[in-house]
């Protein structure tokens, strides 16, 4: 059964981004942990509240403030009493999951070129890589990039699980991967700064300058990936 808060979070009162905030201090006051002392329960609500945060996009920040208050519910398991069960933990393991996931949609997979191999032709092949190279990420993929950032922000997530999306975007590096990824560090640089070290970040962005160097990238990718590299400049040289 799920619990009467998971399906208040599905209901009219969670329809309007204003109503979610303004609702949002008496909602985390009324919670109570009881109603999620089932595994069953906790999941259900991991994925709505995911969910809802990636599809109201405007309101991930009151999202991950809401995770960040749910973070502290934990319990033993009912099927093995020597493991606990957290909000966190089935968090952590869901925001993995979707960004794999995601990631694996986006752009123009390799696999689609399979098919060319026996033709060989090298220039639908250069034009295929140079359009995976130069593809808009979808909304969803945005949206759960911002979320996943919120949630470091508001220490739900680890400096740990940042640093695995940043290595898998970079690792992927096609256009949706490379926008996904200005678009995240834009948001977290620099509380990632504080918890990173400096030849850690200057190794990404490094990268980050090299690919708006290379040829081949669409302006408009090009011109995001210096904005990107131009804003922790700016960062470093402005006077605290």
């Amino acid at each position: 059964m799920i619990p009467t808060h998971v399906v208040l979070l599905g209901a009219a009162s969670y329809e309007s981004v204003s109503c979610v905030t303004a609702n949002f201090q008496a909602f985390v006051r009324d919670l109570s942990h009881e109603d999620l002392d089932v595994e069953e329960n906790l999941q259900e609500m991991v994925e709505l509240i995911f969910k809802r945060a990636v599809k109201k996009p405007d309101s991930a920040a009151v999202f991950a403030e809401l995770c960040q208050h749910l973070s502290e519910v934990e319990f033993q398991s009912l099927s093995d009493w020597s493991v606990s069960v957290s909000f966190r933990s089935l968090l952590v393991k869901h925001c993995q999951a979707e960004f794999m996931k995601n990631l694996d949609k986006e752009g123009i997979h390799q696999e689609s070129w399979s098919c060319l191999k026996p033709v060989q032709d090298v220039r639908v092949t250069d034009r295929l890589r140079e359009e995976q190279q130069n593809t808009k990420p979808s909304g969803r993929f945005l949206n759960m990039l911002r979320f996943i950032g919120e949630l470091f922000l508001s220490k739900v997530l680890a400096e740990k699980s940042m640093h695995c999306c940043i290595r898998r975007l970079l690792q992927k590096g096609d256009g949706p991967s490379l926008e996904g990824l200005c678009q995240l560090l834009q948001m977290i640089q620099q509380d990632l700064e504080v918890v990173t070290e400096k030849e850690l970040m200057d190794t990404y962005y490094n990268q980050l300058d090299h690919m708006a160097e290379k040829g081949k990238r669409a302006p408009r990718l090009s011109l995001l990936l210096r904005e990107t590299v131009d804003a922790r400049k700016m960062a470093y040289s402005t006077p605290h």
